[in-house]
């Protein structure tokens, strides 16, 4: 192996974290990613569904001659809290502004569109205000311009004017009627007919009212040019409204319009920005999901290599233990430099053979400081056995005891003779000699002191 054991693992330790690294970044990235742009596109879809509902609401306001514009606003509101969201970021979503050029763009587009349309949808309410308010008069009121021309018609009757000023009284009760009836029509179909219609009934009161309000011949009667009066000084109020209700209406008419057209462009950028959205998440985590996908190829190019180092490593430690019970088996006998350098020499630059070549270097140690320990113990056993066998020999001269016992003890010190000339290898059975030695040292010992005590004595 060119490279230790140590290394490769460290190797494969490092790649294997920078990979779970990059896979669980890239993780948590994406998971970051998608509930931010989960929100983004969420309130891109939500601005969508609002432009709808502000349009909607219009219609129904305008249809159903409705003054509540508390669900109006409420959308308006909304459209633009969320427009901002999309442009500057929203700490409450923990969303930011895209940093996707095209996507700013849009926005900006869609913000410009959005100020017409809003612009458009706050003149539809306001004359939306004023028309309601008009009917309402108009519609109070009715009754009593109806009741004022009546009261002119009995008023000519009383006083048995031609049969053609009463057949003009008369019909200012139909025109009333008439006004009424095509002023709704109108407000609710914005038919040219029925404002034409209107207009013409609203022209004949009007030149009928003048008529008889500057006439000098009513006023020859007090009470009936006291009604002629009155009625003419409603007419001028009534008319106002009438007047207020056909402007209004056609600027609500006009914004309408308006709010149609712009609804449809509004809607289709929105529904752009939306697709920019989400086409710019997909491709995020695509980038991102490429580099789990490389993380994971290399985790699995790591896992091959950690599979061929272990073998490695297996068929290392069974050489290893294999030399390790050669070294344990061999007799000490049998242990010199060749056969060490045999046994423990392993192939390669790895931890396991530097070992091998210390415990190799251990064990010559350990033999030639047993060799050279055993030497030294040797002589210095036959220097104190030679000294131990003259002294007793000298000693045995002063002993009074026979020549028998003399002999035996000469041929036990004798042994001292075999100790001396065993090799460092057989320094066991040298023991067992030096027993028999102490044995033989304790009889010489016995009868020393036995000598000694008669002497004495």
């Amino acid at each position: 192996m060119k490279q230790s054991i140590v290394k490769r693992l460290i190797i494969v330790g490092v790649g294997v974290s920078i990979c779970i690294g990059i896979f669980l970044s890239c993780m948590i990235l994406i998971n970051k990613k998608g509930i931010a742009d989960g929100y983004v596109i969420n309130i891109a879809g939500r601005e969508r569904m609002l432009s709808q509902k502000i349009s909607k609401e219009v219609f129904i306001l305008n249809s159903h001659e409705k003054t509540d514009f508390e669900e109006l606003n409420k959308a308006l509101k909304e459209f633009q809290t969320g427009l901002d969201s999309l442009k500057y970021g929203s700490d409450k979503y923990n969303s930011a502004s895209s940093e996707n050029e095209n996507v700013a763009k849009q926005l900006e587009l869609i913000s410009d569109l959005w100020v017409v349309f809003r612009q458009n949808v706050l003149i539809f309410k306001t004359s939306m205000m004023t028309l309601n308010n008009n009917k309402a008069f108009l519609d109070e009121h009715n009754k009593q311009m109806l009741s004022l021309s009546d009261n002119i018609v009995k008023s000519m009757v009383k006083h048995n004017l031609s049969g053609e000023d009463i057949d003009d009284s008369g019909r200012q009760r139909m025109l009333t009627q008439r006004m009424a009836y095509h002023l709704m029509r109108y407000t609710h179909k914005w038919d040219m007919q029925s404002y034409q219609d209107f207009y013409d009934s609203y022209n004949l009161y009007n030149e009928t009212i003048l008529r008889f309000y500057m006439d000098e011949k009513y006023k020859k009667y007090p009470k009936l040019f006291d009604e002629i009066e009155k009625t003419y000084k409603f007419w001028l109020e009534y008319s106002r409204h009438a007047n207020a209700i056909l402007a209004n209406q056609q600027t609500v008419v006009d914004s309408l319009n308006k709010i149609i057209m712009q609804n449809e462009k509004l809607l289709y950028e929105i529904e752009k920005v939306v697709d920019m959205y989400e086409k710019d998440s997909i491709g995020t985590r695509m980038y991102l999901l490429k580099f789990q996908l490389i993380a994971i190829l290399v985790l699995l190019f790591l896992a091959a290599y950690s599979v061929s180092v272990i073998k490695q490593i297996k068929v290392i430690f069974n050489e290893f233990i294999q030399k390790s019970k050669r070294l344990a088996s061999a007799q000490k006998n049998a242990l010199n430099e060749k056969n060490l350098i045999e046994i423990m020499t392993m192939d390669g630059e790895n931890e396991l053979s530097e070992i091998s070549k210390n415990i190799s270097q251990f064990v010559k140690n350990v033999g030639a400081h047993d060799s050279n320990r055993v030497v030294e113990l040797s002589n210095n056993i036959t220097e104190e056995i030679t000294k131990i066998t003259n002294d007793v020999i000298e000693s045995l001269k002063i002993l009074n005891i026979s020549d028998e016992e003399k002999q035996k003890i000469v041929s036990e010190i004798s042994l001292s003779e075999d100790i001396a000339i065993q090799t460092s290898e057989e320094l066991i059975a040298t023991s067992k000699l030096l027993n028999r030695l102490k044995k033989s040292l304790d009889v010489i010992a016995k009868y020393y002191n036995i000598t000694q005590n008669d002497k004495e004595k």
